[in-house]
């Protein structure tokens, strides 16, 4: 399993790459950036579209469908429609998110921003977001980027990942540590 992340890591830094370097040669990055910003929200907020992307029984045209349709209304940059179809051309649906996701820290690295990951067990409200941001600016500077995400299975407290740094304060890590601890015991 391990390898197959590896390997789906790998394939949307490539894709991510490749489009953030052709975006940079025509000089459309930002415009790509607020399509891909665009869709990934889009994904996000409607997990019955996560689901159609990640799902093999659709075919790759049907999904290539739906998003040009969503393209359109987005009014999206022709390198994107173009960069949609290479994904349905090559079968890369399954790995759309990972590939926004990729070609955003990309673009947040060119520009010299600081790139942070913030995982919480539940949905953080406004004021945390920005208690953690503010917490985190002092220390990174004003060059952050943050992404926030929620996963049930840390049961609680936080992890916060800083490029190749993690701190680790979650419920499921201090129950592991737990764990470890009493079979030494």
């Amino acid at each position: 399993m391990a390898s197959q992340l590896a390997s789906g890591d790998l394939v949307s830094d490539r894709y991510a790459s490749a489009l953030y370097e052709l975006a940079a040669e025509k000089k459309l990055v930002d415009s790509v950036l607020n399509d891909l910003s665009n869709l990934k929200n889009i994904l996000k907020d409607n997990k019955e579209l996560s689901l159609v992307v990640k799902s093999p029984l659709i075919s790759s045209s049907d999904k290539q469908n739906i998003f040009e349709t969503l393209l359109k209304k987005i009014n999206a940059n022709e390198l994107t429609n173009t960069f949609i179809k290479v994904i349905e051309k090559n079968k890369r649906f399954s790995n759309l998110a990972s590939i926004i996701t990729q070609f955003i820290n990309i673009n947040s690295q060119k520009r010299g921003d600081v790139i942070a990951d913030i995982t919480s067990a539940d949905e953080l409200n406004d004021d945390q977001k920005n208690n953690i941001t503010n917490q985190l600016k002092s220390i990174l500077g004003d060059k952050l980027s943050l992404s926030f995400d929620v996963d049930k299975n840390i049961m609680g407290g936080l992890i916060v990942k800083v490029g190749s740094k993690m701190i680790d304060t979650s419920l499921a890590n201090k129950i592991n540590k737990l764990k470890i601890a009493m079979k030494g015991a």
